[in-house]
């Protein structure tokens, strides 16, 4: 058990790492409504062949229809929509930065919802956590003006409201199996967002890069990821799990440098360090 979650947890690792630069390439050229109905649909088809073919899960929407919708609001449609708005205005590496958090805030949920103990450590990781994106958002490259303001308060918001998914999932685990509620969650969540398809901007606009990105935004990172996130939580529990967060503020500065030309100054890599030292405490045993 404890080899296949290490090597779930590094997959899922790899997989969301990317996202931000895959959000970065497509939501210019799509738009914010695209992007995120776009992440939710691919991922729900993938997922629906995945249960169907290989797990063989089948859904029970008469059942479990609250369960899909109340994981399918928090982890998908808001968080979606946020982060692909914020995209449109925040370099990848700030985006990975922020998303840092989403772990620190599971804890706090964790702590409250589901009786976890709360430890000094973890609140000294959790404040630590949020001075370090303050640090990148008051100091980084990017001018602080009003649009990237209200950008990084959206990603923020996000990634606050991903942790309270984390904790979400964990209570619906107990009576729905796993990749069903992760299929039919993110497929409600496709109900739900489609019609900002009648957002799409004309296909003269779209380049190639940006589909390509698009693509991988939702049968890789909504897709194939969802399969070791939602059984990682059913067998290691949210917080540990979301301490996936502990690589991407690292690794999404990293690619943001390696595949965007992102800019990478002092206080980016200060404030990645404080979000990184924020994890460790609260994963702290």
């Amino acid at each position: 058990m404890l080899s296949s979650a290490a090597g779930r947890w590094l997959l899922l690792a790899s997989l969301w790492s990317l996202q931000f630069i895959f959000m970065r390439v497509a939501a210019p050229v799509f738009g914010t409504a695209v992007v995120a109905e776009s992440r939710a649909l691919l991922g729900a088809l993938f997922l629906l062949a995945y249960t169907a073919w290989i797990v063989r899960q089948p859904l029970a929407p008469r059942a479990h229809w609250r369960d899909y919708l109340a994981v399918g609001l928090t982890n998908n449609v808001v968080p979606f929509l946020l982060y692909a708005w914020a995209a449109t205005a925040l370099p990848a590496g700030y985006l990975s930065v922020i998303n840092g958090l989403v772990p620190l805030w599971t804890a706090m949920f964790a702590a409250w919802l589901l009786r976890e103990r709360l430890r000094a450590s973890r609140v000294a990781g959790f404040v630590c956590g949020l001075a370090g994106v303050a640090l990148i958002a008051r100091l980084g490259p990017l001018e602080l003006d009003s649009r990237s303001t209200l950008a990084t308060l959206a990603a923020l918001a996000a990634a606050t409201i991903w942790g309270w998914a984390g904790v979400v999932i964990k209570q619906r685990n107990r009576r729905v199996p796993s990749m069903e509620l992760g299929t039919g969650s993110i497929t409600v969540a496709a109900l739900i967002m489609m019609p900002l398809w009648f957002a799409t901007p004309p296909p003269a606009s779209w380049t190639l890069e940006a589909t390509a990105a698009l693509l991988a935004l939702g049968a890789l990172v909504s897709g194939l990821a969802y399969v070791p996130f939602f059984t990682l939580i059913r067998d290691i529990g949210p917080t540990l799990t979301l301490a996936v967060g502990l690589t991407v503020p690292v690794l999404g500065i990293a690619w943001g440098w390696l595949l965007l030309d992102e800019p990478v100054t002092t206080s980016m890599l200060a404030g990645a360090a404080l979000v990184v030292i924020g994890l460790l405490l609260v994963m702290k045993r």
